[in-house]
């Protein structure tokens, strides 16, 4: 079997969700910057040569960008990223909001992020990222710095016992061995490994802790300890992607045939892996739709609603008329191919759950989506292949004629309600985002209330627009530093959150300095969490609104003033339509936008029994 060697312009291999050039046996020439640095920190010392070989070769990989915290003990890898021309080197003060950084950029480009923290409590902060990142699919590489072994077990500064700390979370863990100059070879096929495992199908955190002694920090004069030759030889990085390549999308026939065998079906599309705005997922879909003659149900946190101009069968009100019992009755299908997960609706889920369908179940991942336990048929692949795959049958047209009439009637009674509403209410916004936000812009939205308003109200169009969510783990956890990954480097982005989520990870304003991009968020103030007013929990007065409503009563704009975040308090829709349909070229601003938990909540309720 040939060696394939990666070059810095990487083309696509099968199993990397970023982009791979593999040219066959070619040698990776290093540049004179490299070669500069290589023969500096070889005279350095040995944690400098392989905290530098370690930069380089994950330059070498693909990887683009590394986020790393203030530390002592990490001190051999943070200067290594500074000092390494093909990387960028970013630092966060916190490690909980430099994990979610990382996770939101990662979302984006669909490309492992680096993070780089000491050791002690210090890794423990990544949890929340690193949870959401294995449950979402998103590649990051976690490079712990640790004590070495003779300081473990003995009271020693800043040690906690770090192997496995994150347990079945990452995707790979290894414990490296302290540097040593005879092991550099062993430390490039480790990082080779460890960027692979975190970027296949089944994508998601890896970690390595790496055991350092003492002295961290480049010292100028001394020995060499290796030669700058020795570490550009290690530098070569050697793989064999044929080995990783797992086959995709290999349908047996009686699959297809048991499939295609419905004329009444349905697809329901919820938060894809990868999220964002793939038009040719959203391609794939309507090609499966055309097939199959089969409506499509699309959740808000797929690339569907915004590419919608192709697909005539889409289908986003879902939650609204499934809620009348005669209508959902008489669109009961007799099959159901989900893609992905499921959307969140609560109405939705119980209308599945409830019908005598065949259910088949398209996934890349070798998960179980289906929280419902339905008897169901997997099919391991992508949209792409399925939609390739399957023949074109005779459809009935009345069939999904009957879905696309029930949809018409209640988006236009939608954009009535919606349009002629002059309170200020929070799915409003979720409405005016969708038909407002710049064509090709990121909008994120914060879990609770917010990604539940961008599902019920998100109107369909044709504005290219790329949704994100932590999903994953559906946690408030880190919504603002996850939008500023998201937003750095790339489009326009606007975060929709409620006041309790943005200030749960107000310390992600510390990284306004790093964020090189246009971030807009607009904070819903209802003092409180709105989620809570829709359960049983509200009606118990007597601990509701201290334990669980818990109100705040943070001044946002004087929080904005401190990290002198430019602030705007909005009053009325034409104000909001100016602010979101021209966001700034760069930076981070806060839009408030103040409402009443208690009458967002009637005005829902007033919608959904329409």
């Amino acid at each position: 079997m040939e060696n394939y060697i990666l070059q810095d312009n990487l083309r696509t291999c099968s199993f990397a969700p970023f982009d791979y050039t593999i040219d066959t046996e070619t040698t990776h020439s290093m540049d004179p910057h490299s070669t500069e640095i290589f023969d500096s920190l070889a005279r350095s010392n040995l944690n400098s040569a392989w905290g530098a070989l370690t930069m380089e070769v994950l330059a070498r990989l693909g990887i683009q960008t590394v986020v790393s915290s203030p530390g002592s003990r990490s001190t051999p890898l943070t200067v290594a990223a500074v000092r390494n021309p093909k990387l960028e080197a970013l630092t966060l003060l916190d490690e909980r909001s430099a994990g979610f950084f990382a996770l939101g950029l990662a979302k984006r480009t669909q490309r492992p992020v680096a993070l780089v923290c000491t050791s002690g409590s210090a890794l423990a902060n990544y949890m929340p990222a690193v949870v959401e990142a294995s449950m979402s699919g998103t590649p990051l590489l976690l490079l712990t710095a640790d004590r070495p072994p003779e300081l473990q077990d003995c009271h020693s500064g800043q040690t906690i016992d770090q192997l496995k700390f994150y347990g079945s979370y990452v995707r790979h863990f290894h414990q490296m061995a302290v540097p040593e100059a005879g092991l550099f070879d062993y430390l490039r096929q480790t990082l080779v490994h460890a960027v692979a495992r975190s970027c296949q199908q089944s994508a998601g955190p890896v970690h390595l802790n790496l055991p350092f002694r003492d002295p961290l920090a480049p010292e100028s004069e001394g020995e060499p300890v290796c030669s700058a030759a020795e570490l550009e030889r290690a530098a070569t990085v050697i793989t064999r992607p044929t080995e990783a390549v797992v086959a995709l999308s290999e349908f047996d026939s009686v699959s297809l045939e048991r499939l295609m065998s419905h004329q009444r079906g349905l697809i329901v599309v919820g938060a894809e892996n990868p999220p964002g705005g793939d038009e040719g997922f959203a391609d794939a879909v309507t090609l499966l739709s055309h097939k199959l003659g089969w409506p499509v149900i699309a959740d808000v946190l797929n690339p569907l609603r915004n590419h919608a101009d192709e697909n005539a069968a889409l289908i986003c009100a879902y939650d609204f008329f499934l809620r009348d019992a005669a209508t959902a009755d008489s669109l009961r299908p007799t099959a159901v191919l989900q893609i992905g997960n499921l959307p969140t609706s609560k109405v939705l889920r119980r209308w599945l759950g409830g019908l005598d369908a065949s259910s088949f179940l398209l996934t890349r991942l070798a998960d179980n989506t289906d929280p419902l336990h339905r008897v169901a048929l997997p099919l391991y692949g992508d949209a792409h292949a399925l939609a390739e795959a399957l023949p074109h049958q005779q459809a009935d047209r009345s069939w999904v004629e009957k879905w696309q009439t029930v949809e018409a009637t209640t988006q236009h009674w939608l954009k009535t309600e919606l349009d002629g509403m002059k309170g200020l209410f929070e799915g409003k916004v979720a409405w005016l985002l969708s038909q407002h936000a710049p064509i090709g812009a990121s909008v994120f939205l914060a879990n609770s209330m917010s990604v539940r308003y961008g599902e019920y109200c998100w109107a369909p169009g044709s504005r290219a627009v790329s949704i994100y969510c932590n999903r994953g783990a559906n946690g408030i956890d880190g919504t603002l530093s996850t939008a500023m990954g998201v937003a750095h480097g790339g489009p326009p982005a606007i975060l929709l959150t409620g006041d309790l989520a943005f200030l749960h990870d107000s310390n992600g304003l510390l990284a306004k300095g790093q964020m090189d991009g246009s971030l807009t968020v607009i904070v819903i103030n209802n003092q409180g969490s709105g989620i809570f007013e829709t359960l049983p929990v509200a009606a118990q007065s007597e601990v509701f609104e201290s334990h669980f409503a818990t109100p705040q009563s943070v001044d946002i704009g004087r929080l904005c003033q401190a990290h002198a975040v430019e602030h705007i308090c909005i009053h009325d829709w034409d104000a909001l339509k100016a602010m979101i349909s021209d966001l700034p070229e760069g930076g981070l601003r806060v839009l408030e936008l103040p409402t009443g938990r208690k009458a967002d909540l009637l005005t829902l309720r007033g919608l959904q029994g329409y």
